[in-house]
């Protein structure tokens, strides 16, 4: 266990914070207790994550980076509206190119003053997938535009041209801004908990077991009973492509001996502790249905149907409109994973 020297300072609850005129606003920025805030990340294409922001007396803690440096450095001017104090600590829970690729972003603004923190996990996920994830975004970028060009020629009205003309001009942003990009790898690492203290308030950053990927953490504040998740708990459908299905149940299931009320995750709103049984429940629903429905002698395309079926009623309002474009994601993945006898 690792311990760092810092301090939390703070304000009042539930308030949403102004960004100076003309700048522009890529997050609500929203106070959820004393001296802990959640940047709701508004709609992007691509998009950003959200991000939990803690002042401390002499610096600022910040878990998640985004999509992009450009993304981190609204957040930072948005920062700065609520404290002129430094970030020292930018918190990687994952390595999801939505969540790390603005790493760049924080020892730019704050030279020889800031840390990368993650798991050793996710930095080793980093270093050895995060180039050849870039280049498939690199790859991928010109034929999504395409795709929105073709779209924009058809479409007859106002309203549906300036949105696509908004998302084609978002989208070659991003490419223009990504060619050149800089992975930034974490430069603090932990196995299992890492611990920045303050008399008697604390960040406890902690890795709980393999889930959403093999080194999700979470930033846990107890005096506020507060949790930063990233992707291990969040509002939207889970992308479960890195995933370890049962192991992110258990995972979820040791979160759930943590002391908090809200959670700030990685996407969606900020949520109730009765969240986390929700989503708990979806993933563990999801593996029991997929593996019944295999035993049924079902095919992955049948399994779709009558698993998606299956959950819907339960699911689908909690999910914020997501479950329909996901479930099948979700489903061929467990159902493959049971094919090749990983559980």
């Amino acid at each position: 266990m690792m311990r760092v020297r810092e301090a939390l300072a703070g304000a009042a609850l539930c308030a949403a914070i102004a960004v100076p005129a003309g700048a522009q606003q890529l997050f609500d920025l929203q106070k959820v207790a004393d001296g802990v805030y959640a940047a709701l990340a508004t709609p992007r294409s691509p998009i950003n994550c959200n991000a939990a922001v803690v002042v401390l007396d002499d610096a600022v803690l910040v878990v998640d980076t985004h999509s992009r440096p450009s993304s981190a450095k609204a957040l930072i001017a948005q920062i700065r509206t609520v404290t002129g104090t430094p970030v020292r600590f930018a918190v990687n829970t994952h390595f999801h190119w939505d969540h790390a690729q603005g790493n760049h972003a924080y020892p730019v603004a704050f030279p020889k003053q800031v840390a990368i923190v993650a798991s050793e996990a996710t930095r080793e996920n980093l270093r050895t997938l995060g180039g050849a994830r870039l280049k498939d975004q690199l790859a991928n970028t010109p034929g999504q535009i395409a795709t929105l060009e073709a779209e924009l020629a058809k479409a007859t009205d106002a309203a549906t041209q300036a949105r696509l003309k908004d998302e084609i001009a978002q989208q070659k942003d991003y490419l223009a801004e990504i060619k050149s990009l800089e992975l930034t790898l974490p430069d603090l690492t932990f196995d299992k908990s890492l611990i920045i203290h303050r008399g008697d308030r604390r960040i406890v950053l902690l890795f709980l077991g393999r889930g959403h990927t093999d080194g999700d953490i979470v930033a846990w504040l107890p005096k506020e009973r507060v949790i930063a998740t990233g992707d291990l708990l969040h509002g939207w459908m889970p992308y479960m492509g890195d995933s370890y299905p049962p192991e992110w149940v258990a995972t979820l299931d040791a979160l759930g001996k943590l002391e908090f009320d809200r959670i700030i995750g990685g996407h969606g709103t900020v949520k109730p502790r009765a969240h986390l049984t929700f989503f708990r429940d979806y993933l563990a629903d999801l593996i029991a249905a997929v593996r019944s429905a295999r035993d049924r002698g079902e095919t992955l395309d049948r399994a779709k149907v009558s698993v998606s079926a299956a959950l819907k009623p339960k699911y689908d309002a909690g999910m914020s409109g997501r479950f329909d474009g996901s479930v099948g994601d979700n489903i061929e993945k467990v159902y493959r994973d049971l094919d090749a006898k990983k559980y």
